[in-house]
């Protein structure tokens, strides 16, 4: 197409194709698999916004061999398809406590996910400059990482890497780890083309492309006594980490740490499963976690209260 000046793909990066914040495996652009529908495949450069957008529409990709993708977080852990082993939080012996209370109950907890909705969508600009020296302005909330990112992607070191933020509102973790892979890919277009090249998501793209908050499914066992006092609790954490790790260690460690919040559980045992599944990498969100472990434990207290026919503040009070 005229005014088409490239279309490059994870053949064209000089350095590795990782952006990844703790594991080394996350790719700025599909290499052998596609792993969820809009993972980035190839970027296109042009002369103009409109133009690229209007090339990238016509481009087809061909599959050449189909699995059948994980969506749902019990299959994946049927499955045995997790980013990280078990996680396990525990203290004294819940099993038997449960086993010996006069009341218990089971039950099943989903959250659901969220997206940050920042006002800007994802955007950067790199502009290269003399011997391999190349300065990135991003919509970032972590300098430092999409640096790091650029030079992993370029096979340059950081301090050729000159890295700008021009002001950030609204950006709830969803800046944090994601802007790399978007700073990463407009690096390798302007490293490639030798001039400035910007890369701005319009908000589909981004929606598609981007993390969310990690959505749940919790798994409680609990027993109590009449007065609401809990004697044993028993939860698996289940969170969708999507297609590769990301941020989602961290995250399901503040999920399960938060479980307690402000009680006391003399006897309780917590397993965290990230499952690995074939959506957009999860990421970030404000609260990290946290929300999702306190909301679990809300809940849970809410269903003993319901139980007993007794005030919730009463349940919380004796559990304080």
């Amino acid at each position: 197409m005229n005014g088409v000046l490239d279309i490059l793909t994870a053949d064209d990066i000089p350095g590795k194709n990782c952006v990844g914040p703790i594991i080394k495996n996350e790719p700025a652009l599909a290499e052998k698999y596609l792993e969820y529908v809009g993972q980035p495949v190839a970027v296109v450069v042009a002369v103009s916004h409109n133009i690229a957008c209007q090339a990238a529409s016509i481009v087809k990709i061909k599959v050449s061999d189909e699995v059948k993708p994980i969506f749902d977080l019990e299959e994946a852990k049927k499955l045995n398809s997790f980013v990280l082993p078990k996680m396990t939080l525990s203290r004294g012996n819940s099993e038997d406590k449960i086993k010996h209370s006069k009341h218990s109950l089971k039950g099943e907890l989903l959250i659901g996910g969220q997206d940050h909705f920042y006002l800007e969508s994802q955007i950067s600009m790199a502009i290269p400059s003399e011997n391999d020296e190349m300065t990135i302005w991003s919509s970032t909330q972590h300098p430092t990482e999409v640096q790091h990112g650029v030079g992993n992607v370029l096979n340059l070191p950081s301090a050729k890497i000159d890295c700008k933020t021009r002001r950030l509102g609204g950006g709830f973790g969803g800046k944090e780890s994601q802007a790399t892979i978007f700073a990463a890919i407009a690096a390798l277009a302007a490293y490639k083309i030798q001039k400035p090249v910007k890369l701005r998501l319009d908000r589909k793209t981004d929606m598609t492309v981007s993390g969310k908050r990690h959505n749940f499914e919790v798994n409680y066992k609990i027993g109590f006594s009449l007065n609401g006092k809990i004697n044993g609790v028993e939860i698996d954490l289940l969170s969708n980490g999507g297609n590769v790790l990301d941020l989602s260690g961290p995250v399901m460690t503040r999920a399960l740490t938060h479980l307690d919040n402000c009680y006391s559980f003399k006897h309780f045992i917590a397993k965290g499963y990230i499952c690995k599944t074939n959506t957009v990498s999860n990421t970030a969100f404000r609260g990290f976690g946290g929300p999702q472990g306190m909301l679990a434990i809300e809940n849970i207290l809410d269903n003993v209260a319901n139980y007993l026919k007794i005030s919730l503040d009463e349940v919380r009070k004796i559990n304080y």
